[in-house]
């Protein structure tokens, strides 16, 4: 009892108690404590209940696990595959990642960041500058937002977020339930696919395949399955090779200066200004 009396004084001992300082090397498994990996050293397997991760500048882990704690990668910094339940992820500028799956967390990366694949529930993905991800980016109901320079292997799919892209490559399709999807001198290999969203095409940007507005899929007993009218929007200087499909009512709006393939489902309409 006198020793935690005296343990209880010490200014700091509570905090020392819940944090897990790393050793270089180990596999850390600290149930609900945060797990702190110190500046450039190298730990391997790092899996904690509820607590979250940090790995300060040049760090690096072999795989990061947690339940529903926060993983923290600093400057420089990286980690194999990071697995949380509903923890976000947060990147600073110049990290790697292996693949990234959060049940509900968001996914923030800084500059000249490098991942395999994000996979989030519901939570939106954000990154800055030069982004890679050598894979797909797929959310529940988050949004995807990334700076100039973005390369995105494979497919960005989303449910009822949206995607902003800007000065971006993507080498497969772009498909959203709901949200918009905004591309600014972006090239995309796939087709573009939507069902209600809005979808606006400007400066440079260059469609290989199709652009789709598809009816919803519906299984079982459905109140409805018509979707809300979708807006489709191609700026000057923008180009679609494909066919621009309309699968139910919307509006599609092609600038003059604009190069698209075939028309099915509906009439376009020509306007000469920056926007209809």
């Amino acid at each position: 009892l006198l020793s935690a009396l005296l343990l209880a004084l010490v200014p700091g001992t509570v905090l020392w108690a819940a944090t897990v300082v790393a050793e270089a090397g180990e596999n850390v498994d600290s149930g609900s404590r945060k797990v702190r990996v110190p500046a450039g050293l190298e730990v391997g397997v790092i899996d904690t209940g509820s607590g979250s991760v940090e790995l300060e500048d040049g760090a690096s882990a072999r795989r990061i696990d947690t339940g529903s704690g926060r993983v923290y990668l600093g400057k420089g910094a990286s980690s194999g595959n990071i697995d949380t339940g509903s923890g976000g992820v947060e990147m600073a500028d110049r990290t790697r990642a292996g693949r990234i799956d959060t049940g509900s967390g968001p996914v923030r990366m800084g500059d000249d960041v490098e991942v395999k694949s994000i996979d989030t529930g519901s939570g939106g993905v954000e990154g800055g500058r030069n982004v890679v991800v050598d894979g797909k980016i797929d959310t529940g109901s988050g949004g995807v937002e990334l700076g100039e320079g973005a390369r995105i292997s494979g497919k960005i799919d989303t449910g009822s977020g949206g995607v902003d892209l800007r000065n971006a490559w993507v080498g497969q399709d772009i498909d959203t339930g709901s949200g918009h999807i905004r591309l600014r001198d972006t090239t995309v290999e796939g087709e573009v696919r939507t069902r209600s969203g809005e979808v606006r095409l400007d400066g440079q940007t260059h469609v290989q395949g199709d652009l789709l507005v598809v009816k919803n899929s519906c299984w079982g007993l459905c109140w409805s399955n018509d979707p809300k009218p979708a807006r489709v929007i191609i700026g000057a200087g923008a180009r679609v090779d494909g066919t621009i499909r309309f699968e139910h009512d919307g509006e599609l709006w092609v600038h003059e200066q604009a190069r698209i393939g075939r028309v099915e489902g509906i009439q376009a309409r020509r306007f000469s200004a920056e926007s209809p």
